[in-house]
C-alpha cells in the first residue's frame, strides 16, 4: 500500500512537471504577446518595414518606459490607483498611435493580427 502511495504521488510529479513545461512553452514566438511588433508575410516590403521601426522608436521606448513606471507603481505598499489609470491611459495613447503609423504604412499591427496569424483565440 505504502509502495503504491509513493509510485502514485511521483507520478503526478513528473505529469506536473511536464504539464507545467508544455504551459509554459506555450505562446513562445515573434509578437504573440501583442507588443510593439507587426507581424511580416511575405507580402510586406521589407523597406517599409524598417522605415516603420524607425519611424516608431521613440514611440515604442517611450511605451517600455511607461510599462516601466507602471511596475514601480504597481510595486509600492500603497498604489496610487489615480497614476496608474492615467499611465494606462498614457499606453493606450501609444498603441493608437503607432497602430495609425502601422496603417500609414500598410503594414498588419496589433495583437488581433497576431491571433489571426497564429489561429489562436482568447
Amino acid at each position: 500500500m505504502k509502495k503504491t502511495f509513493i509510485i502514485t504521488i511521483a507520478a503526478l510529479f513528473v505529469l506536473g512537471i511536464i504539464g507545467g513545461a508544455a504551459y509554459a512553452w506555450r505562446g513562445g514566438g515573434p509578437g504573440y504577446g501583442g507588443y510593439a511588433c507587426p507581424y511580416y508575410s511575405s507580402t510586406v516590403d521589407p523597406q517599409k518595414a524598417q522605415k516603420f521601426y524607425t519611424d516608431t522608436l521613440p514611440l515604442r521606448q517611450k511605451q517600455l518606459q511607461l510599462r516601466a513606471e507602471l511596475a514601480q507603481l504597481y510595486g509600492q505598499p500603497n498604489p496610487d490607483w489615480n497614476a496608474i489609470t492615467k499611465k494606462h491611459q498614457e499606453m493606450v495613447q501609444l498603441r493608437t498611435e503607432i497602430q495609425k503609423k502601422a496603417q500609414e504604412y500598410g503594414l498588419p499591427y496589433g495583437r488581433g493580427m497576431m491571433m489571426q496569424k497564429y489561429h489562436r483565440g482568447w
